[in-house]
């Protein structure tokens, strides 16, 4: 049990590290194609990078469950090869077929959202959805085999080879287009898979195996299916709003939302994390008859995202405003300088509702993942189409997708509290909203004094310091963590620490 706990901890500490570059990227890249390319431009990259990135994740059509149910358990090479190989085949085959109907459908994509507007060669959408398959491939590998060092050195790489490879291009370009920013994307995802496949085949070979009977086919279908469909509805309650903001305003608009967009969801990477980490040690824990263990685990992800996501949703509201102006510009940040703080808010939601979803996984209960995110997707499509509509405000979308994040969140507790005793710390929170308005009050009283520039990036870096100072003594003053916790993160910290010295 002790090993377990060891495992949880420093695993999340090694993905929460390549998570915090991984989001990092999102931060160089906002400004770097908005003062390079425009709004209109980095609009156009994040719905095509949308889409791209969503038929990749519904390729699967829910073949492959077993694989990620089963593979954390597996120590046989023969089972492993057959476990992955099986999913992997079927997956490249759909990836084929989907690309080359998205390459047809295209036109008539750009007509309803681009408009004209966006440069954009279908020609590299194959090679695109290729080269994302074969980085989810074989990061899952390494993922659900337990080597998050491996996966840790994929999810920080590739995202700041993209970045370096988008920087030459302006350099020797002095201009950035769509084509470019996919051709950069693309490059990174083929050299970080490189490596990563090369070891994997050393370890389990390689070879293309279909489903070894229709019966079997079918099974695995009917339990990987409620994810897809789930992740589909997930995809339109997170992403519709940009879609929906192209087709009744303009691509531009989107430009301005999604910066606002991204920095108010950057805290949603702690959430992101247990995604990574808690599925195959849960399935392990459950597996083996640990279960009190695995509820530990549960709540300890519970209670560290409540502890980052409260204060963050405060700081968004104060430095929201003056941060999305200094990564983007003035019009940017007086446009949808308001939709940082409503994002953020519907993001603790939205965490909370990642982490209890890995309850569902490790049940095999994947029909109620697409239960509770069907009719909250269909919920948002509508509120958004509605009131987008009428007052056609991006800060609509912001508002219909805190309110969708809610009431997905009020189901998903009620339903898993009904088999695992969940605890959300209540006094935990409250002394972190305590901490949060303490910190709050200071920074507001800081950046509303005239003497402060709060356009300059080391006054805003001096403020976020100040920010992450103030809560901190605040929570330790309001005695918030027992020396148990204390323990365990110590623990953690060393294995992370010797992690990276073997990785090294």
């Amino acid at each position: 049990m002790i090993e377990l706990y060891k495992r949880f901890a420093s695993n999340n500490l090694l993905i929460l590290v390549g998570h915090l570059f991984v989001y990092g990227r999102g931060i160089l890249l906002i400004p770097l194609i908005v003062w390079s390319a425009g709004v209109t431009v980095y609009g156009g990259y994040i719905l095509l990078t949308t889409l791209l990135g969503f038929v990749v994740g519904i390729s699967s059509f829910g073949f492959g469950f077993q694989r990620s149910r089963f593979l954390p358990s597996t120590d046989e090479k023969q089972t492993k090869q057959i476990l992955f190989y099986r999913a992997f085949t079927f997956q490249l085959i759909s990836i084929c077929c989907l690309s080359a109907v998205l390459t047809f459908c295209y036109p008539l994509l750009d007509d309803i959202f681009f408009k004209g507007r966006v440069a954009f060669s279908k020609n590299i959408i194959a090679p695109y959805l290729f080269s994302y398959f074969l980085y989810s491939q074989s990061t899952d590998y390494f993922r659900y085999t337990h080597r998050m060092n491996y996966f840790g050195y994929a999810t920080t790489s590739y995202p700041y080879i993209q970045v370096g490879l988008v920087f030459l291009a302006y350099v020797f370009r002095s201009e950035l287009t769509v084509n470019m920013l996919l051709l950069a994307e693309m490059i990174a995802f083929f050299l970080v898979s490189l490596p990563l496949v090369i070891k994997m085949i050393g370890e389990i070979g390689f070879r293309f195996v279909l489903p070894d009977s229709l019966k079997n086919f079918i099974s695995d279908v009917r339990l990987g299916l409620p994810i897809v469909l789930g992740y589909l509805m997930d995809v339109i309650l997170s992403s519709s709003d940009r879609y929906i903001i192209a087709a009744l305003i303009s691509v531009t608009a989107v430009g301005y939302y999604s910066p606002a967009y991204a920095m108010g969801s950057l805290v949603i990477f702690f959430a992101k994390v247990s995604g990574v980490v808690l599925p195959p040690l849960l399935c392990r824990a459950v597996d083996t008859h640990k279960v009190e263990s695995a509820c530990t685990m549960l709540n300890y992800t519970l209670k560290g995202f409540l502890l980052l996501a409260v204060p963050f949703t405060f700081g968004s509201y104060v430095l929201g405003r003056p941060l999305l102006a200094m990564l983007t510009n003035a019009e940017v940040g007086n446009a949808s300088g308001l939709v940082v703080p409503i994002v953020a808010l519907g993001t603790l939601f939205y965490g909370l509702n990642v982490i209890l979803s890995n309850v569902f996984f490790v049940q095999m209960a994947t029909k109620v993942i697409f239960k509770m995110s069907v009719w909250s997707a269909v919920l948002n499509c509508t509120l958004n189409i509605i009131f987008i509509y009428i007052f056609n405000s991006i800060i609509v979308a912001a508002v219909t997708t805190f309110i969708s994040y809610l009431i997905v969140f009020i189901f998903t507790r009620r339903t898993v509290m009904k088999n695992w005793p969940l605890d959300f710390s209540i006094i935990t929170v409250i002394k972190s909203v305590i901490a949060s308005l303490i910190m709050g009050v200071i920074l507001y009283s800081f950046i509303s004094q005239s003497a402060v520039d709060v356009k300059s990036p080391l006054m805003l870096l001096f403020a976020i310091t100040i920010g992450i100072l103030v809560y901190s003594i605040s929570l330790i003053m309001l005695h918030t963590f027992s020396r148990k916790e204390i323990a365990f993160l110590k623990v953690a910290l060393l294995q992370w620490k010797q992690k990276n010295a073997q990785l090294s």
